[in-house]
């Protein structure tokens, strides 16, 4: 018995993606016409403002489809759009326009879905590309997160709770959405934390997306009060512009990975706790400032901002330190300790990006150095220390091992890493009166050929003296022949 193809065939795929993108960026620009400029019914825009979320839905759906490892993140996400959209559907059919509609009412029960699924699924997102992240990323985020939720709750959270009324059930519902808006707006900015400030454009427009609907939801909550924003219907647009920023994803390649390592230079190494701690000082000094004498806050930030300068300064010192540590100061290449630290990286990171290593060793600078004596034989290492770095930048990146050994690691193939592994060779070649220098040299592919940093290590090892060793018979060969004549 044959099987049916549950596959859709691309032509489908691409007329679905075309009209959900009709949908998406129509409805969204009916929408603004209709709530900025006044053109179209108010029936015509409900029923375009669903046909968006559920296009949204779908396009989260179609996400799923297309990627496995983000699978599970968007079939969540995607069930957040849907029970907006449900929501949204029932407020059209049965709240919209009742004076005694009843609150809270299911649509609220939607609404508030949204929020717990989106932030799973945007955590499910981060799972799929984070793996084994550098402590200080994990409290970067962590601390942004919580910066942006304390920033949030001054200025939102507590301007509700002072005027919110009614029943328990009534208080509770009221507060849910800005607590809610408060988690999915600082889990975004926690996110863009871990991604080093450059999240990409797939990440970016997801967390826009979220970060729009929170935006819009908070806007809305103070629109309800009349003293806390103009009125109007300038705030419905921004919901359908944060279903049409999360809905885009369907014509976007997977999110990039969140690298692990947590390499910082200089002042970013403070950027997240200095704007955090600047925040708390600002949030205390407000809290605090009409019930302490002011030249006790005064004191206590002018303290606090001292506490950050004085860590920006032991950061700056130790970075400096590390570096001297981390450069071999003879050749300005990597050092033997910072070798270790990167190949067990890299190592670890291989099934996503092949590694190859390249072990080379430099042929006669024994007899150089004999002949001309040490402290020239140190010049010479740091002269073609120099021509390695340079040759093998941008793409590769150079370390000396020790003595006359010299290691490359190449982000790549073996075809890139032979035509880097030449250019090693060649940059690690000198002439002059009396002295030859050239280099041998031997590399390893990761994972193809070696599974571990010491595998790879030892496999360059054998085959570059396998190499030497074939060099030198030969050179034997040729002086024979040459005696012999």
């Amino acid at each position: 018995m044959r099987t049916r193809n549950r596959t859709l065939p691309s032509g489908r795929i691409s007329a679905l993606r075309k009209a959900i993108g009709a949908v998406l960026v129509g409805g969204t620009a009916v929408a603004i016409l209709h709530d900025w400029a006044g053109i179209g019914g108010s029936r015509v825009t409900s029923a375009v403002y669903v046909a968006v979320l559920l296009c949204a839905g779908l396009a989260c759906l179609l996400r799923a489809r297309l990627s496995e490892r983000e699978r599970s993140a968007w079939l969540v996400l995607a069930l957040a759009v849907f029970a907006w959209a449900a929501a949204e559907l029932y407020w059209v059919l049965y709240v919209e326009g009742e004076a005694a509609a009843p609150y809270p009412s299911p649509a609220d029960v939607g609404f508030l879905a949204f929020y717990p699924l989106a932030v799973a699924g945007l955590w499910l997102l981060v799972r799929a590309h984070a793996h084994r992240l550098d402590h200080r990323l994990w409290m970067d985020g962590a601390l942004a997160a919580l910066g942006t939720a304390a920033l949030g709750a001054a200025l939102i959270f507590e301007f509700v709770t002072d005027r919110a009324e009614g029943t328990a059930l009534e208080v509770a519902t009221t507060l849910a959405y800005p607590l809610g808006d408060l988690v999915l707006f600082a889990l975004a900015v926690g996110v863009v934390a871990l991604t080093r400030w450059r999240p990409g454009r797939t990440w970016l427009l997801l967390l826009a997306g979220l970060a729009a609907m929170a935006i819009a939801d908070v806007a809305f909550t103070l629109h309800s009060y009349e003293t806390a924003l103009p009125g109007g219907d300038w705030v419905e647009p921004l919901y359908l512009i944060s279903a049409l920023l999360i809905g885009a994803q369907a014509w976007q390649p997977e999110a990039a990975t969140i690298r692990p390592e947590a390499r910082f230079d200089g002042l970013r190494e403070v950027i997240v706790p200095a704007i955090v701690a600047a925040t708390m000082i600002a949030l205390v000094g407000m809290q605090y400032f009409d019930h302490a004498n002011t030249l006790t806050t005064v004191l206590w930030s002018t303290a606090m901002l001292a506490v950050i300068a004085r860590l920006a300064m032991s950061v700056r010192a130790n970075k400096r330190l590390l570096e001297q540590i981390r450069t071999d100061q003879m050749t300005g290449l990597g050092s033997q300790a910072r070798l270790q630290i990167d190949i067990e990286e890299r190592c670890r990171l291989a099934d996503e990006e092949p590694l190859t290593v390249i072990l080379l060793d430099l042929n006669g600078f024994k007899d150089y150095n004999d002949t001309f004596g040490h402290p020239a034989g140190d010049a010479m290492l740091g002269r073609l220390g120099a021509q390695l770095r340079e040759a093998v930048a941008p793409e590769a990146v150079g370390y000396r091992l020790g003595g006359d050994e010299f290691v490359v690691l190449v982000q790549g193939g073996t075809e890139q890493a032979a035509a880097t592994a030449k250019r090693a060779a060649e940059a690690l070649t000198a002439r002059g009166d009396g002295f030859e220098l050239s280099a041998a040299w031997g590399m390893a592919a990761v994972p193809e050929e070696a599974d571990s940093a010491p595998t790879a290590m030892q496999l360059a090892d054998v085959r570059m003296y396998a190499q030497k060793e074939s060099r030198r018979l030969r050179t034997v060969d040729r002086e024979a022949l040459e005696q012999g004549h």
